[in-house]
């Protein structure tokens, strides 16, 4: 089934209400992207990888935004932090996490350089990941340079040295970012890669109004309304 972003909800909705726990409550906040479908997929790939694990699983959820995602992983009984670039969006994830009566750890720092102070078990991430014909990237949560994977590049790049041993990555984006090529990445990084959920969405506002752009640089087909939003878990090459 192919879902509109607009109507999106519906399917968010029935992602988490699959989900071992009531949907936590979440304030839309001016500036703070709010939970998607791509917070969904991301969310029920971070439940399902921390149900039966042993606990006090230590987590970290790149460019936060609401923190939802972090908010199910301390629902399991993890040990969270989450990190955003904008102080919104960490006063969000703040009051997110108060509200659902769990405790996540919020910080303001650049996610591309940002380092825990020991390696995480997990880590995951929603980073911006639609191109952009521009290079800057101006504070928007989903602008990514014109390739759109200028924060996913660096979060890949950088996941061996953030994980632990045996720790899991899982991202969440959009095939016109590039499915095949954030897999090659993390291989060349000595991490193997594989999509383990996925959804089908029609077009949101922004990738429409630049689906002609999109078409010219050959990210889309001519004429293409859908995408393909996928979440991808990597572990060590030698962990397989």
């Amino acid at each position: 089934m192919i879902v509109d972003w607009a109507v999106g909800e519906e399917m968010t909705s029935r992602i988490l209400a699959e989900l071992p726990y009531s949907r936590p409550d979440v304030i839309d906040r001016p500036g703070v992207y709010p939970p998607s479908v791509d917070s969904a997929l991301l969310s029920r790939a971070v439940v399902g990888e921390l149900k039966g694990a042993p606990p006090n699983q230590s987590v970290v959820e790149l460019c936060a935004g609401s923190g939802i995602a972090s908010i199910y992983a301390a629902l399991t009984g993890a040990v969270v932090c989450a990190v955003d670039d904008r102080a919104e969006a960490v006063r969000a994830v703040a009051a997110n996490a108060a509200a659902n009566g769990v405790d996540v750890v919020a910080v303001q720092a650049d996610v591309r350089v940002w380092m825990p102070v020991q390696p995480v078990d997990l880590l995951v991430a929603n980073p911006p990941y639609v191109p952009a014909p521009h290079d800057t990237l101006d504070g928007h949560a989903w602008d990514a340079g014109p390739d759109g994977r200028a924060v996913l590049n660096v979060i890949v790049d950088r996941a061996p040295e953030i994980l632990s041993a045996e720790g899991v990555l899982l991202l969440v984006f959009s095939d016109i970012a590039g499915v095949a090529e954030v897999v090659d990445r993390l291989a060349t990084n000595g991490l193997a890669g594989s999509v383990v959920d996925e959804a089908r969405l029609q077009f949101g506002p922004v990738t429409s109004e630049r689906a002609g752009w999109l078409a010219e640089r050959g990210l889309i087909e001519p004429g293409q309304t859908e995408e393909r939003v996928v979440v991808v878990r990597a572990v060590r090459a030698a962990a397989v």
